[in-house]
């Protein structure tokens, strides 16, 4: 195996890993941002609800209203008054 094939077998064992980070200013109520990193990509979007697809689970993020800030290469940043966040096994 080349040097080349090897870092193309990192990169997907690293794809399979995924972050979430929730940060609030002053509690939830207040509003909050969550960041997944390694998005695969957004499955439905609502200004309730966003369901996120990561390597074998969905994330599904309730609130309101929520705000898609910024959808960089394999992140996520969503804002607003979060509810719950709900994790899903998926068939990936």
């Amino acid at each position: 195996m080349g040097v080349r094939e090897k870092l193309i077998a990192l990169e997907e064992l690293t794809a399979r890993k995924s972050t979430v980070t929730v940060s609030t200013d002053g509690g939830l109520r207040n509003g909050a941002e969550i960041c997944v990193e390694n998005c695969r990509c957004i499955k439905e979007l609502d200004d309730n609800f966003i369901v996120l697809s990561v390597y074998g689970m969905d994330i599904r993020v309730s609130g309101t209203p929520l705000c898609l800030e910024n959808f960089g290469v394999g992140s996520v940043k969503i804002t607003g008054l979060i509810h719950s966040l709900t994790f899903e096994e998926n068939d990936r």
